[in-house]
This record gives C-alpha cells, sequence and structure tokens, in this order.
C-alpha cells in the first residue's frame, strides 16, 4: 500500500503520544479516517457534534497533560468545533484542531465550505498552519504539537487539504521537537523562601498548569514544610486534599465574602500555575495594588504572563512542579502562624461546610447531591457544566489525593457531558459522575449515544429547574420580578436516557433521593439521573436555613 500524507499524519500524532482523537467525520479528510483504519494505537471516538468532540479533546488533555485531538471538517464543521478552541485558550489547555480543508488547486477561489482558520480563529489561536506539501508534513506537525503545549499552554489548528492527505510520502518520517521546560533560578528561589519564611499571613493560589499526581504529592509537603494555607483557583478543587488542615478551600464564580475578606487580611500571595485572570485576582483586586500593597510571587512557565497585571516581586518564569520541587530543597523557616491556620480553616468550613441536618426537604438537589457524594469513590473523576447546580457539588463533595474534577473553569456551557465521556473512556474502571443543568444537557446531552455505543461506565445527573437558573438569578437580580427568556419547556430526561438505551431514573423530593440514589449506582454503563427542583430554591436559601 502506498505510503500517503495521511499515513504520515497518523505517525505524526502517535510520535507525540496521542492515543485518542475526537471527530465528526468529514468527506474531506476520508485518507486520513483510512489511515486510522488498520491502527490500534489511536482510538478514534465518533461524536455527535464537533462541539462535543472539540470538549471532549480539551477534557481528555486535562487528564492525560498531553495535548488533546479533535477532527473535524472545514466550515461548519470547524466553527462548530470552535467551541472547545475557545474553552482551550481561555483555560490554557492545549489541543490541536486538524481541519479538513478544500483541495490545493481550490483554495482562494470561494469553495464550498472553504475558511482560513488563522484568519477566523485569530484571536484563540496559538498558532494556525496550512499543509501545503508532503515534505513540511513532519516538520509542521511537530511545531503544531510544540506550539500547543508550550509556555501557556492552548489551541492550534492544522489545515489538511484533501488532495494532499491522498499524496504520497514515501521516504518520509514523522518527528518530534524537544519542548523547553524553563526552570527556576538559584536566586528567585532563595528570595521566594525568604519572603515565605518572613511572612506571617501567607496564603498559595494553585492553578492548573501541572495537574499530575506527582505534583500534588509535592504541593502537599510543600505546603507542610512552610506552613502555607493552599487555596485552589476556580475548578481546581482537586488540586489539593479537601480534608488536609491547609486546605483553605476553592475560589469559584462568585468567590464567597469569607474567601474575599482572607485575600485581604494576607501579607504575601504566592501564585502558582495560574495567570491570575479576573476569577483567580478577584475581579483583578487581588494581590492589593495600592498601599498597604501585598506583595507577590508568581509562578508561571511564560514571561508574557508575569507582570502583566500586577507588580510582582518574585517573578519565577517556571513550570509549578519545577518551583514546588525547588522550594522543598531550600532551607525552611516561618513564624507561629496558628492564628492565621484557625482563621483560613473557618473559611473553609464556611465554604465548603455542607451541613448535615437542617437542609430543607424544598432543595431536592442539595438532599440528592448530598446522596451522590455518599457514594463517590477515593479516586472517582467528577465533571461539572456550567451553572448554578456546580455550586452544590463544590460545597458538598470532598475530594481526595486520588479524586479528579473537570470543572467548565472559563462557563462554557456543555463541557459536562463530553468530559464525562471523555473520563469514561479513559478510566473506565473509574467512578465517573457528570453534572449538568438541564441547559447544557440539551446543548451536547446527545454524546450519551456515544457513551451507550462505548459501554461508557458514566453516570450524568440532570438538575432539571426548567430554566437557565444562573441567568435567571442574574436577571431577578438585576430586574427583580421580571424574569424573561429564560423558563424551559424539557423533555422527561429519564424517558429520554432509556430512549437512547442507558438507564434512567427520576428524583422528585428529598426523600427519595438516597433510595434512588443507590438503586442508580449499582447501574454499570450509562445512567441518568433526573433531578427535579425548583429554580426559586438558590443554594444561598439553603445555606440561611441552616445556619
Amino acid at each position: 500500500m502506498t505510503y500517503r500524507v495521511a499515513e504520515l499524519i497518523a505517525d505524526s500524532l502517535a510520535a507525540h503520544g496521542v492515543d485518542r482523537a475526537f471527530c465528526v467525520p468529514g468527506e474531506s479528510f476520508l485518507p486520513l479516517l483510512d489511515a486510522l483504519h488498520d491502527r490500534n494505537d489511536i482510538d478514534l471516538v465518533t461524536c455527535r457534534h464537533e462541539g462535543s468532540a472539540g470538549l471532549a479533546a480539551v477534557a481528555d488533555a486535562k487528564l492525560t497533560g498531553r495535548a488533546g485531538v479533535v477532527m473535524a471538517s472545514r466550515g461548519p464543521g470547524a466553527f462548530n468545533a470552535a467551541l472547545g478552541l475557545h474553552v482551550a485558550a481561555q483555560e490554557a489547555i492545549p489541543l490541536i484542531m486538524l481541519v479538513g480543508q478544500v483541495d490545493r488547486p481550490n483554495l482562494d477561489r470561494d469553495a464550498v465550505q472553504e475558511v482560513d482558520c488563522g484568519r477566523s480563529f485569530a484571536g484563540l489561536l496559538k498558532w494556525s498552519v496550512r499543509l501545503n506539501s508532503a515534505d513540511l508534513v513532519p516538520e509542521m506537525m511537530a511545531r503544531a504539537f510544540a506550539a500547543a503545549l508550550a509556555g501557556t499552554p492552548g489551541p492550534v489548528a492544522v489545515e489538511l487539504p484533501e488532495d494532499l492527505l491522498a499524496e504520497t510520502a514515501e521516504g518520509l518520517v514523522a518527528r518530534t521537537n524537544e519542548l523547553a521546560l524553563p526552570e527556576p533560578g538559584i536566586d528567585a528561589i532563595k528570595r521566594a523562601a525568604g519572603l515565605l519564611a518572613a511572612s506571617e499571613k501567607p496564603i498559595v493560589l494553585v492553578g492548573g498548569e501541572c495537574r499530575t499526581a506527582s505534583f500534588r504529592e509535592d504541593l502537599i509537603t510543600f505546603s507542610e514544610k512552610w506552613d502555607v494555607p493552599v487555596v485552589t483557583l476556580n475548578k481546581m478543587q482537586d488540586q489539593f486534599p479537601n480534608d488536609h488542615r491547609l486546605w483553605a478551600g476553592q475560589f469559584g464564580f462568585f468567590t464567597s465574602p469569607s474567601h474575599a475578606k482572607l485575600l485581604e487580611r494576607a501579607d504575601l500571595i504566592v501564585a502558582i500555575g495560574t495567570r491570575l485572570g479576573d476569577l483567580s485576582s478577584l475581579g483583578f483586586a487581588f494581590p492589593r495594588q495600592s498601599e498597604p500593597r501585598q506583595p507577590l510571587i508568581h509562578v508561571y512557565p511564560d514571561t508574557d504572563a508575569i507582570g502583566k497585571r500586577f507588580r510582582t516581586d518574585v517573578a519565577v518564569v517556571s513550570g509549578s512542579h519545577a518551583f514546588v520541587s525547588a522550594m522543598l530543597a531550600a532551607p525552611a523557616a516561618s513564624p507561629d502562624r496558628k492564628q492565621w491556620l484557625q482563621e483560613t480553616a473557618a473559611v473553609r468550613a464556611a465554604t465548603h461546610g455542607w451541613p448535615r441536618i437542617g437542609v430543607p426537604s424544598e432543595d431536592v438537589l442539595g438532599h440528592a447531591v448530598a446522596a451522590i457524594a455518599s457514594h463517590f469513590k477515593a479516586d472517582g473523576i467528577v465533571t461539572t457544566d456550567s451553572g448554578n447546580f456546580a455550586g452544590w457539588v463544590h460545597r458538598i463533595f470532598s475530594l481526595a489525593p486520588a479524586s479528579r474534577l473537570l470543572g467548565s473553569a472559563c462557563g462554557a456551557m456543555g463541557s459536562g457531558v463530553p468530559a464525562g465521556l471523555a473520563a469514561s473512556l479513559r478510566y473506565p474502571d473509574r467512578q465517573v459522575i457528570a453534572f449538568c443543568g438541564d441547559g447544557g444537557f440539551l446543548m451536547t446531552g446527545n454524546e450519551l449515544a456515544t457513551a451507550v455505543d462505548r459501554r461508557a461506565n458514566l453516570m450524568i445527573v440532570v438538575s432539571n429547574n426548567c430554566s437557565y437558573g444562573t441567568i435567571r438569578s442574574h436577571q431577578e437580580r438585576t430586574f427583580p420580578n421580571r424574569p424573561y427568556g429564560t423558563d424551559l419547556s424539557n423533555p422527561d430526561f429519564a424517558a429520554l436516557a432509556r430512549s437512547f438505551g442507558a438507564s434512567g431514573f427520576v428524583i422528585e423530593d428529598a426523600e427519595s433521593a438516597p433510595g434512588i440514589v443507590g438503586e442508580a449506582m449499582s447501574v454499570r454503563g450509562p445512567v441518568v439521573v433526573e433531578v427535579r427542583s425548583d429554580v426559586r430554591q438558590t443554594l444561598d436559601k439553603s445555606l440561611v436555613a441552616t445556619r
């Protein structure tokens, strides 16, 4: 058989550690599909929508630390998949989008569905390339992966003209480029250690730049050695054990007043693995720049992300793990922080301490999530779509060192089911629970068909309050008693699940939640649990009722 560019691209994917790709097939990259047909080293997951495929690829990248791969046809396919590009750019996740393109003789002639990815997605992409000749494919594919992973990770688009894919590539070999990984200098570590040793109320903010198990283990040791509390940033709750005395909780989309007051009192901010965007800096308010200014140690592997918005006292251009490892080797000394640690523990309890008694029966979702959390395994994986319902998950679930959380950190609706699908395929023997709202599920819930086809061990929990609840809550605050455009008419989600070949359950009241959850948990394979609740029963109401 002739060795084609399509086979060369498949070899390049494998050379870069890709063992799974997500796609909606298109006629514009048929040779690549054919090249993958007889391989057993790359699993091609056929999705029902390119948006879902892109979100699943992003989730898979979070789990592996490698670049996720999504394949889409040109025009409509690429624009559908662009949701994944946006999420990857916002959340700094490496992603390769392979786009089938029109044949080279018809480029720039307004051919059907022709699209210039570099121009169309310029504000999202780290790099874009259109492959024009077979001999440049090894170099350009290696550059694409390097660009996606280097510095601040992000999305890269590679256009594949369909005639090029069928062209011979005899004698050409896939190649990879060594990735330059910055590490902290001796002087930066000395200055960081000096500031930590002198501070009375330091706090560490941990982002998602590094998500490996070994980093998390060393982060625990680092926090204990320096006796410093750790706050995990939005949707990063799994970065630190939730039962550890030094965990100070997670910042969410709407940071609790307790966390805001805590950050105001800190005399040193150590930001590790975060670009310090608006959520992680409480609207660019912290570290405080006015006097008394809060000193900042900022650790990130991209110089462009440091010193951009805040005055930085110690700028450490380094990966998170390399910095933590270097700090573990440095001599440690710190003042007595007993009072400070008591304050941070109180904030953690206020934000994450779900009361086991006194929760009103009207809070059906709270009781359902509590019942599900009681069955959650130490190495389980939980995914959350975007929406207010996630507040119950973050408050009630306590994540252990081996647990994983895949959340919609940038607020992209529809991510819950694709992320759950990706996790269940990556770890078929682990418990995977995907939490969605009714709005988010009906955006990407058709991937339930993919989960059924793959016999995925996936539980999907749908919070059905017949509303775009988060928008409704904003609406009620801004325009009281004038909701408009946010009400939804929904199907019977449990019946819908059964029509797909999955199992379906409904929770309608608090009393039935434990029994139904137990029954659903005993099912192997895809299962949907619909939780019917009142949109007016907000998390705040539930908390007020139990104080």
